[in-house]
């Protein structure tokens, strides 16, 4: 009997991988299938989710906006990630052997005003945020924004040639007390 070319899958719950760096990542939507030997990251998934990637001289970078989330190897025709996968059961016993709340850690970088994580560190080894210790955080799209720097509008060059040719207006309102003409608004020049 020939067995089928679509194993059957079921969904897992949400898994977490230790990156290179250290910092943990969570993925949700997880498929299992029974006869694969090895954990495959669809492109396709993560591209759903607002990362990009970038493939060239057999290393890939994931990212999501300004940030890599994930590199990968070339090993044969495979992209290998430079991780490992943490079970629920190593990643409880870590963070109660820690004593690390990864919900306080988020929420004390939400009400510190996007807080570093070594700010917070430092703020924790004073005890400043409690007994909880302060893990690793996500990503933060709030803080790449906010750190994102902008370039200069460029200079105006005025190309007139007549007295009147160019000039500013500033169109200001609505104000709270009329004009005694009845008007809201003021047009300066």
């Amino acid at each position: 009997m020939v067995k089928s070319l679509l194993p059957p899958w079921s969904r897992l719950s949400p898994n977490q991988i230790r990156m290179h760096d250290g910092t943990m990542k969570t993925l949700t939507d997880i498929r299992h299938v029974p006869e694969l030997r090895k954990n495959m990251i669809s492109l396709g998934t993560l591209d759903s989710n607002g990362c990009s990637y970038r493939a060239t001289g057999g290393f890939m970078k994931i990212m999501k906006g300004a940030l890599i989330v994930m590199n990968g190897l070339k090993q044969n025709s495979l992209y290998l990630l430079q991780g490992s996968t943490v079970t629920g059961a190593a990643i409880a016993i870590a963070a109660s052997f820690f004593n690390i709340d990864y919900d306080t850690t988020k929420l004390w970088h939400v009400r510190l005003g996007y807080i570093s994580e070594r700010g917070m560190d430092v703020m924790s080894k004073q005890g400043l945020l409690g007994s909880k210790r302060i893990g690793m955080l996500d990503f933060c799209e709030h803080c790449v924004f906010e750190k994102q720097c902008r370039e200069k509008f460029s200079q105006a060059i005025p190309t007139t040639k007549g007295m009147v040719d160019y000039f500013h207006s500033d169109l200001w309102g609505p104000s709270m007390v009329p004009s005694k003409g009845g008007d809201r608004y003021m047009l300066t020049f």
